[in-house]
């Protein structure tokens, strides 16, 4: 009979498929027994154990003790990784990139189980997730058969605590304080956690709550609608066009932002979580396990500022730069400026609960685990765009609020990367503003997921002589079903513009509104790290719903804003996937030292159904005032249903091989197929017709025939453990991409329209602005490319130094990834840089470091983490189908805390300490596309155990 010590480590096995293969070893019931996490120390060197002890190519992290894990959220910890890096929501860690490959990329599973989320794609936002409920996170980077499929990057699976884990009664709680510098707001943060077993530790329950509110500020400057000037057209470019040392010069082609906007956001989040965990343990044979998670989490942002339009004509004084890009111009004309008011936000609710059950009979172990996932959120955005002009100018002889003659604004990003500007209009004055465009959607997000898993283990002496044995035979089935919807409601054009009998129109018409509706922000100190002549003390709205009123009441719609229901925007998608494996379990001796491994073969088979609404163009014509803001009118056929199927299956292999050259030093080697499956919405046959203003005239939408990232892979590393605990390691990888998926944009000056059940080329043109081109964005499958790389690691303690000295260590990562985009197609744009053979969102460097103090009860730990430039789209969708770039980003964070007493602790956090921004760019450094500032934070609070 095994002990319920052993049984633990099945569990482990059968929950993560990740755990060594012989799953019954004397040295990982030690392990167990052994580990105790209650510090810096202790914590690494758990997550040290089960990397070493792992069949795979595994890194962990381990929570320092109940309700405490090393970061707020599991994606800040897990870019401690190796070869993780993260991407950051308003600041706050969101979504993991494991080796250049982005949250696509990579499956991430709840104890095992997928979990439905309030993203449109399968991409996991850990935001949802209080780390005080977690216990740690495993990331697997070489897959054997049991592991679950679903990713080219790595396989994260995040537990949650469980009663049985630490017998009698535990409690743990957490009050902190949290500071945000830019906002200067202080906001609460309050956790605990309750365990206790009885009827002899055979029953246990855990009770895990965390709330947490936070008040945040971003500010930023960005571009949008990047498009090309015909240089050499004196009707779009009046006068010599010069360089910045003040020589004529003659391009065919300039590039310029057709938005360039200001943005103070201010962010209201709330999150509430739970996890109850019930054990039933009746021998040590058997153990069952009911998980339930629920998760609320709201926010939101209220931004206000403004937006300098380029897009319309009248050019003058243009500075051009050797790349082709109009760093400063003057524009007269009528060309006002935009407020730029938007509210977005969402409220979103997951729930999870599932059922574990594993059962051994003699050399048999069977577990069963049944999950069952929703999620549902309604993410909102509110576009408020009013029109600002000179108030100084008589509205009898200039209606629409200036003197095409003297009004006029010039611009400049010469001296630096945000827009300078020099401008007749007040944009600082309520008088200025008038009635314009506004848009208000909603969607209506829904998620369901149900998963069975049978898993099989059988224990087995078959020798091969003392260099092979057959340890064990693994095999398994699992079935899952899953259906997302996106319903979609905005209001419409008629509707925002005020267009239709009895009402009056407001697009366009600089009709003036009333003053009490706006403010300046004179005090923000809007993006003080920045220098620049650009709009620092703007208008502000004073209240949204006074702003809804206003626009209903002038235009005359009385339920506005009245979102309906689109129906090309918004579809169903269902998938059914089935998978099942077998696998060897090896091990034996060859020149007197131990090895192990795995292999084995996992079939899957994928069904997915596509279904919404399609509509046919059939006619573009000018639409009203297209001298000042381009509009045009499109016409569609009244929209049809649309159902699509498609189906893949695949055999994804894999081999795991660890040889141990002496007690303190492994080899690995690994070798596998493996697959992610295409992002949710990016299957749906829904489309996204942004057909307004000829500047903006986009297309985009996704392709239910989408087959799945598909890779073969091989590691080979070199791991070092050394008897005082430190560790050190080095890892090759080599990633052949045999299926890619790319996103394709595509400018189109012949926009395709419906006649006579046959799609025709057109061409068209408006005055003053030139040929309409239709921007088209789709997802398509083609060849991939290769990624080569390097993973450096070392954690070492400094034991040897004297006294309290010896407390100190440091852990660190490198790593290197050098990607090759083989089958990449060239832009060929004039003016614009290719952006080399890299596949997009691969960073050739990235490194983290963390120091850290643990002895006497204090804790301090340092950590920097770094990631290089990297391209994030080869044809990006904001910037108009250039290359989008994100520059290397690296911030510091620190942590200290302090046992007063054995329950009692003090704690202290800071993050971003040096105020980094983010930064992204279009083509190149000079074409701005995002510099976002989200500030420093701070936390104080206590921690108790008992």
């Amino acid at each position: 009979m095994y002990t319920k010590k052993k049984l633990a480590v099945a569990i482990v096995a059968f929950s993560t498929a990740c755990s060594a293969n012989n799953v019954f070893s004397q040295e990982e019931q030690d392990l167990l027994e052994e580990v105790v996490v209650t510090g810096i120390r202790q914590s690494l060197q758990a997550a040290s154990d089960i990397k070493r002890d792992s069949a795979v190519m595994q890194d962990s992290i381990v929570a320092e003790d109940m309700g405490k894990f090393p970061d707020q959220n599991v994606a800040e910890s897990l870019q401690r990784i190796s070869g993780v890096s993260i991407s950051r929501t308003n600041g706050e860690g969101s979504k993991v990139t494991v080796r250049g490959f982005g949250p696509s990329f990579n499956l991430v599973t709840l104890n095992g189980r997928t979990l439905a989320t309030t993203e449109n794609s399968r991409e996991f936002d850990f935001q949802i997730l209080a780390s005080e409920l977690i216990s740690g996170a495993n990331v697997i980077k070489s897959p054997m058969a049991k592991t679950p499929e679903g990713s080219v990057g790595a396989y994260v699976d995040v537990k949650t605590a469980k009663p049985l884990d630490n017998f009698g009664l535990q409690l743990a709680g957490s009050l902190r304080a949290k500071y945000n510098d830019l906002n200067e707001e202080v906001n609460p943060e309050f956790s605990g956690v309750f365990s206790n077993t009885f009827a002899d530790d055979t029953i246990g329950v855990l009770f895990g709550f965390s709330r947490q509110e936070s008040s945040n500020r971003i500010d930023s400057a960005s571009t949008s609608r990047w498009a090309a000037l015909n240089a050499s057209d004196p009707d779009v470019i009046s006068g010599d066009i010069k360089d910045t040392d003040g020589n004529v010069v003659t391009p065919d082609t300039l590039w310029y932002p057709g938005r360039f906007e200001f943005s103070l956001d201010e962010e209201e989040r709330e999150r509430t979580g739970i996890n109850v965990s019930l054990q039933w343990a009746p021998d040590d044979s058997w153990e069952n396990t009911l998980d339930f998670l629920y998760t609320d989490f709201s926010r939101v942002a209220v931004g206000q500022g403004m937006q300098v339009g380029l897009q319309f004509p009248g050019w003058k004084d243009v500075i051009a730069s050797d790349h082709g890009t109009a760093l400063s111009a003057t524009k007269y004309g009528v060309q006002p400026h935009d407020g730029l008011f938007q509210v977005r936000g969402e409220e979103s609710e997951t729930q999870a609960i599932g059922f574990n059950s594993i059962k051994q009979w003699d050399d048999l172990i069977v577990a069963v685990d049944l999950s069952h996932s929703t999620a549902n959120s309604d993410p909102r955005k509110d576009q408020l765009v009013p029109n600002y002009v000179n108030n100084a100018r008589n509205p009898d002889e200039f209606p629409k609020g200036l003197d095409p003659d003297n009004d006029y604004f010039t611009y400049s990003t010469i001296n630096g990367e945000v827009l300078d500007l020099n401008s007749t209009i007040d944009y600082a004055d309520p008088a200025s503003v008038r009635a314009h465009w506004n848009l208000i959607t909603h969607n209506e997000l829904e998620d369901e997921i149900s998963e069975l898993k049978i898993d099989a283990e059988y224990q087995m002496d078959l020798e091969f002589g003392d260099a092979i044995r057959v340890d064990s035979v693994s095999v398994g089935a699992s079935a899952s079903e899953r259906e997302k919807i996106k319903n979609v409601f905005e209001t419409q054009h008629v509707d925002n513009c005020g267009i239709g009998e009895g009402r009056e129109e407001i697009c366009g018409r600089f009709r003036d509104m009333d003053d009490s509706v706006f403010s300046v922000n004179s005090d923000s100190d809007f993006l003080s790290d920045v220098a620049g002549n650009f709009p620092r003390d703007f208008i502000m709205v004073n209240d949204i719903n006074d702003y809804h009123a206003a626009i209903s009441e002038m235009s005359g719609v009385e339920n506005w804003p009245n979102e309906v229901f689109d129906k090309t925007k918004s579809s169903q998608t269902t998938e059914d996937n089935f998978a099942s494996y077998i696998q060897v379990n090896l091990s034996g001796e060859i020149l007197g030292n131990h090895w192990s491994g795995n292999v084995g073969l996992r079939y899957i088979d994928t069904e997915t159904v596509s279904s919404g609404y399609g509509k046919e163009r059939i006619a573009i014509e000018p639409g009203i005032d297209t001298s000042n803001q381009a509009i045009i009118d499109v016409f569609y056929t009244e929209p049809g249903e649309i159902t699509r199927s498609n189906s893949y299956d695949d055999i994804l292999p894999s081999l795991n091989l660890t040889y141990e050259v002496s007690d303190e030093l492994q080899m690995r080697f690994s070798a596998s197929k493996v697959l992610a499956r295409p992002a949710i919405e990016d299957i749906g046959v829904n489309k996204n017709y942004v057909d307004v203003q000829a500047v903006n005239f986009t297309t985009s939408g996704g392709n239910p025939y989408l087959s799945p990232y598909e890779a073969n892979q091989l590691d080979i590393a070199l791991e070092y453990y050394s008897d005082s605990g430190s560790t050190y390691a080095i890892n090759l990888f080599h990633k052949d991409i045999t299926t890619f998926i790319s996103t394709n944009t595509s400018r189109d000056d012949t926009p395709d329209i419906y006649v006579d059940g046959e799609y025709v080329d057109s061409s068209y043109s408006l005055p003053g602005f030139g040929d309409i081109v239709e921007t088209i964005t789709q997802k398509d499958n083609r060849d991939g490319g290769e990624i080569t790389g390097l993973e450096l690691s070392a954690l070492h303690y400094f034991d040897n130094l004297p006294g309290l000295f010896s407390g100190l260590g440091v852990q660190a990562n490198y790593t290197y990834a050098n990607s090759e985009d083989k089958n990449a197609l060239p832009i060929n744009l004039d003016g614009v840089q290719e952006p080399g053979s890299g596949l997009e969102g691969f960073a050739e460097n990235a490194f983290n470091i963390i120091a850290f103090y643990d002895m006497n009860g204090y804790q301090v730990r340092f950590a920097y983490n770094w990631r290089d430039d990297f391209l994030q789209y080869r044809t990006g969708q904001r910037s108009g189908g250039l290359p989008e770039h994100v520059e290397a980003y690296g911030q510091l964070d620190a942590s200290l805390s302090y046992d007063v007493t054995d329950n009692l602790t003090l704690t202290a956090e800071a993050i971003n300490l040096t105020n980094e921004r983010t930064l992204e760019y279009v083509d190149v450094k000079e074409r701005l596309s995002l510099m976002q500032y989200t500030g420093a934070r701070y936390k104080v609070g206590l921690r108790m155990n008992f």
